[in-house]
């Protein structure tokens, strides 16, 4: 083999090996962004939704739900009910999110779950028991935590993911998880030391990359402000012993792996304001350690992160509001009528969804559940319920098939002019289509 070739094989090799080595890195962050973000439905104990809310049928998946609720009898299990209904609901917003659903039925389905959250923390009222005093509540309590905070990250992360239309009820469901969670938490566990203990417990040993505490620390500040007074010392205790850990894991990596965390925090969503007060906290925390070259390097590379960050936080001071141009049907706050507006913007916050149409015409759905269609027919025009009429026409007759149908909507046929209309057929208009 000759010289050439040897040192043309040689290079192929080490490229080959950089290429993989730098892949290696990039797949590194990504896995670790996925690990500390990206909640998947086994994370909560639930299964993967098949049934989402712009479904016709997804009313039978509340009626199944209520059903369990209503044979259910002891309360720590009703709440235990009840969170396994919010994770599967936002689990729905997360695939909707994820199918690229309009903006109108991932917010349907955001609010869903908001509602659903809701529920938890009136159940939990009557739950009379605090943790210490019944082991049953305090499972119920380690688990709630557990998966409260994965709702926080994942929420976070659906905030950069969703159409601008939604974002702002993404938002608002997650400050209203953040109440609910600190609400129940608290009302179930009174005790400072315990409240405490149960974070770092919980957080610790909780899935997630070499820089999972990074995140942690920012789903503990959040909660932090919705704390009363007398519990905020717990959550702080929390944050400095989540901070600890974090300088720790970051002192034992090698220079590589650190500078991977400055990718990682460019990377990972969140509040970058808040993201810029961890960083900060950590550079005060590393000031009393010892200056080895590790050590100084490390500060230099918060140094470069908090500039980073500022940045992030400067774009999107300078970011124009976006207004997508979608047509939404909402009632006039002042006229009472419902009017088209032509996009995110000028579309009143709530809005009361409604149909500019005041009855369905010949051929057309209506619906007393779904706003998205008139109520009701026309004068002269027949209401056949057809998401429930399950009938065939075989042979010239009409026959029943046993088949079970529940969609709540239904067409408008004119049925008894003489004429089979293309939506009658001789199940629902025997007279027109004999």
């Amino acid at each position: 083999m000759s010289n050439s070739l040897k040192a043309f094989l040689i290079l192929a090799i080490f490229l080959g090996f950089s290429f993989i080595a730098f892949a290696q890195e990039t797949i590194d962050i990504t896995e670790a962004i996925n690990l500390d973000e990206d909640v998947q439905p086994e994370d909560l104990g639930v299964s993967e939704p098949w049934l989402l809310p712009d479904s016709p049928f997804y009313f039978l998946k509340n009626w199944a739900r209520e059903i369990q609720q209503v044979f259910t009898f002891n309360p720590v299990k009703r709440a235990e009910l009840r969170v396994k209904f919010a994770n599967e609901k936002l689990m729905e917003v997360k695939k909707s999110v994820e199918l690229k659903k309009n903006p109108e039925i991932i917010k349907k389905a955001t609010e869903n779950y908001q509602q659903e959250a809701e529920k938890i923390k009136n159940q939990v009222e009557k739950i009379k028991e605090k943790a210490k005093e019944n082991p049953e509540v305090e499972k119920f309590l380690d688990k709630f935590v557990h998966q409260q905070t994965l709702h926080q990250k994942l929420l976070q992360k659906l905030e950069t993911q969703v159409p601008a239309e939604a974002f702002e009820k993404i938002k608002e469901a997650r400050e209203v998880h953040l109440e609910n969670f600190q609400g129940v938490m608290l009302k179930l566990e009174d005790r400072e030391e315990k409240i405490t203990e149960k974070l770092d417990k919980i957080l610790e040993e909780q899935k997630g990359s070499e820089f999972k505490n990074f995140k942690n620390l920012e789903v503990l500040e959040n909660l932090e402000e919705k704390v009363p007074e007398e519990a905020k010392q717990a959550i702080r205790k929390a944050e400095e012993n989540a901070l600890k850990r974090l300088q720790g894991d970051l002192e034992k990596m090698s220079p590589e792996d650190q500078e991977k965390f400055k990718e990682y925090i460019e990377k990972i969503s969140g509040e970058k304001e808040k993201q810029l007060q961890i960083v900060e906290n950590l550079k005060i925390q590393l000031k009393e350690a010892s200056a080895t070259p590790e050590m100084i390097k490390l500060k230099e590379n918060l140094e470069e992160m908090k500039e980073k960050i500022k940045e992030k936080i400067n774009e999107k001071k300078g970011e124009p509001v976006a207004c997508a141009e979608v047509i939404t049907y909402c009632i006039d706050p002042s006229t009472g009528k419902c009017i088209a507006y032509p996009d995110a913007c000028s579309t009143p916050k709530p809005c009361q969804s409604c149909s500019v149409a005041s009855c369905a015409k010949e051929g057309e759905m209506f619906s007393q559940v779904y706003k998205e269609f008139p109520s009701h027919c026309c004068e002269g025009l027949i209401e056949w319920y057809s998401g429930m009429d399950t009938r065939v026409v075989k042979e010239g007759k009409c026959l029943e098939t046993g088949l079970v149908a529940g969609a709540p909507v239904g067409t408008c046929i004119k049925c008894g002019d003489g004429i089979c209309g293309p939506k009658e057929t001789l199940c629902n208009c025997p007279q027109d289509c004999k």
